[in-house]
């Protein structure tokens, strides 16, 4: 069993973990920040949005005393057991702590600065304390990202690729870090088999009846997609690459990128952050008018950063595959989904229809063909 994570171990002894967001009291904040709080005001954010985790902004007062930030994010485990579960079943929460604690620093791309995380094995429960990066926002992935925007995201998670290319540490990351054939992920085929029939009949309804098709035969290749994602070379891959996920700031030195949430981090061929971020994230137009030019300046960027022995027909065919595999993530997301939001819905369905798209378009069905 894993080790329980803690980062701030004060000498009243380890920080408990708030079972809900009423634990976010004035005392429990002194404790986890070491500073004075003396008020805090709670405001839920990222419903509809964040499906493995609630996200909450506090507002802070502090007393006398060396004060902590204004304002912070705090990542707290899901309520819903049928997300927990899922969580369970892939350790994002434990993954997500390792990372900021033991990788954040290493990586090329700006991550939120972490205030305190912990994480219980035994319970489940996890909770991370984040910088605030407001004013900084997302594109809203309904509406779509900017040219700008994504091209500054593709050079960023290039950069990230290149730095830990091949790289001899990824062995010693495994264990926190595994491939994407390997446990937990290894898992995905079986869940996805369980969540297939429901997301057939929304896929139906929509109309996507070729996505239907490609669905199901998609089924019983999983593992084969898997094999070839995780055979080497490979990279760190954020693993959940969409625009929910980039932050943007406008700064005086220009537009700065801030990437959030790692908790399906992984090893894989780089191609599958981009593929991920294209097939589902990005409008279909946008990505007709540019899909080639951008992949050529991803695969250009790796070269310029010293990654070799990596043609762009190669790349082109990672690509291929992990925008097939995105469809993974549409079924299984669309089973944590809350029916109730309507924020879910717009998502779900956008993402349906620039999904239905791309398979179309980059002949997907011929990766799964019998």
């Amino acid at each position: 069993m894993s080790e329980a994570v803690i980062t701030a171990d004060l000498d009243a002894g380890p920080v408990p973990i708030p079972k809900a967001s009423q634990g976010f009291t004035p005392a429990w904040l002194t404790r986890a920040l070491a500073a004075p709080v003396v008020a805090v005001e709670a405001q839920r954010i990222g419903e509809g949005v964040g499906v493995l985790s609630e996200l909450h902004r506090l507002t802070l007062a502090y007393g006398a005393g060396p004060p902590g930030p204004a304002s912070l994010i705090a990542k707290l485990h899901a309520s819903a057991p049928e997300v927990r579960e899922i969580c369970a079943l892939y350790g994002v929460y434990e993954r997500e702590v390792r990372f900021y604690r033991d990788v954040a620093a290493t990586v090329e791309l700006r991550t939120p600065e972490v205030y305190f995380s912990a994480f219980d094995p035994a319970s489940g429960d996890c909770v991370i304390l984040l910088e605030d990066l407001a004013p900084a926002a997302s594109p809203d992935q309904v509406a779509g990202i900017s040219l700008g925007e994504l091209t500054e995201a593709i050079d960023g998670i290039a950069s990230l690729h290149a730095r830990w290319w091949a790289h001899p540490r990824l062995d010693e990351l495994r264990a926190i870090m595994p491939r994407a054939a390997e446990p937990p992920y290894a898992d995905v085929a079986e869940n996805f088999r369980a969540c297939l029939p429901s997301a057939l009949e929304a896929l139906g309804a929509r109309g996507h009846h070729g996505l239907v098709r490609v669905s199901r035969r998609l089924a019983g290749a999983i593992e084969g997609l898997l094999s070839a994602i995780s055979t080497p070379p490979l990279t760190l891959c954020h693993g959940d690459f969409r625009t929910d996920n980039l932050m943007f700031r406008e700064n005086p030195e220009g537009r700065e990128l801030t990437v959030i949430d790692w908790q399906v981090v992984m090893q894989a061929r780089g191609p599958f952050d981009l593929g991920y971020l294209m097939g589902g994230a990005v409008p279909t137009d946008l990505r007709r008018k540019n899909e080639d030019e951008l992949l050529r300046r991803y695969h250009g960027r790796l070269v310029d950063l010293g990654v070799a022995g990596y043609g762009f027909d190669e790349c082109r065919l990672d690509y291929r595959r992990s925008v097939l595999f995105s469809l993974v993530y549409w079924v299984e997301g669309l089973a944590l989904a809350d029916p109730s939001s309507s924020r879910a819905a717009a998502l779900f369905g956008c993402w349906a229809d620039r999904l239905a798209a791309a398979v179309d378009d980059l002949h997907l069905e011929s990766l799964v063909s019998p």
